[in-house]
């Protein structure tokens, strides 16, 4: 498959860059690390007259303390991330989900910032223009039927993304720049739920994704990233989870963050889950009941190969293999 013609621009600073989204309007594509980028532009799935790239703005390429928060800019590639002392030290499950995305090769050029952007997939829709051209368009490649579910105007395809679970746990908030304005607003409320837009960049904003601000864990903190895929090396989470506990060392849980990904069209919080364990001493049996109360509140549908049931089912074993691993509970069985 080819590329199809482009214009591509470099600009070397932010106000250049939201200038020419600005002049674009609609028609022009972000470039950070590509990875996904050219895979859909290859197969007809994105058709951007003008491709916009980041490389070449320095700004954007920063990971550094400030006051009581950790600030990374989107264009930190992902091994950026794994090998960063910082974030060793202080955001080890971001760490531990970014080593998770891809290969070795991938995350040399993906970056944090187009993980945290990247769009919704779905077996009829991540396909080949000559394979949708046999059936009707789906509504996420413009047509007006799910055929995964069979609705109108309604599109379920899975987010997928690795970092974003680890980062919303953490709390985590990023900075949108357009022409004439600048926002900062939580990493959770960036996405939409609806399949065809998931994020609000996607949605049309005319905005970059400039960094990612996340407040300096305590030291009571614990979390960790678990991931379920097919294929160890390249898969994108057929179920992703990250678990943040913190105050686990005084008994009893003061708070807990249960964060999922590839099971709907955003990343999905186990709120009830969290009430459940907030001021309870961990123990094998609230464990599963945990784990069973945040899976009951997971609506796959199946946007992959693997049944809804499946992923269920996956999905609580991670989630009991997670608060086991942040809270040191021995079930007395072998994982």
């Amino acid at each position: 498959m080819r590329l199809p013609e482009f214009i591509y621009h470099e600009p070397e600073n932010l106000q250049e860059a939201t200038n020419l989204i600005s002049e674009f309007n609609g028609r022009y594509g972000i470039i950070a690390g590509g990875t996904d980028l050219m895979v859909k532009m290859k197969q007809r799935l994105q058709n951007s007259q003008y491709l916009i790239s980041l490389d070449r703005i320095p700004a954007l390429k920063t990971i550094k303390e400030k006051a009581d928060n950790i600030i990374i800019g989107s264009m930190n590639t992902l091994d950026d991330i794994v090998n960063s002392e910082i974030i060793k030290e202080k955001l080890p499950c971001l760490k531990q989900a970014a080593w998770e995305v891809g290969s070795p090769l991938l995350r040399s050029v993906a970056t944090i910032g187009g993980n945290i952007c990247l769009n919704t997939r779905c077996r009829f829709y991540n396909q080949s223009y000559f394979w949708r051209s046999s059936r009707e368009t789906c509504c996420k490649a413009g047509g007006h039927v799910c055929h995964v579910t069979n609705q109108e105007d309604a599109c379920y395809s899975t987010f997928v993304a690795d970092t974003v679970p680890a980062l919303i746990a953490y709390d985590a908030s990023i900075k949108l720049v357009g022409v004439d304005k600048t926002r900062k607003l939580s990493l959770a409320d960036f996405y939409t739920g609806d399949g065809r837009m998931p994020n609000q960049i996607l949605k049309g904003s005319n905005e970059i994704l400039t960094e990612i601000e996340i407040p300096i864990p305590k030291d009571d903190i614990r979390s960790v990233y678990h991931k379920f895929r097919v294929r160890e090396s390249i898969d994108f989470p057929l179920v992703g989870v990250a678990v943040m506990m913190k105050g686990i060392e005084e008994k009893h849980c003061q708070d807990a963050r249960v964060v999922f990904t590839g099971v709907g069209s955003a990343p999905v919080e186990a709120k009830l889950a969290r009430e459940k364990i907030i001021g309870q001493q961990l123990t094998p049996d609230l464990i599963l009941e945990v784990a069973t109360m945040a899976v009951s509140e997971l609506h796959p549908v199946k946007t992959d190969l693997m049944s809804p049931n499946y992923k269920r089912g996956i999905a609580q074993v991670l989630v009991e293999k997670a608060l086991r691993d942040v809270g040191g509970v021995n079930n007395g069985k072998d994982d």
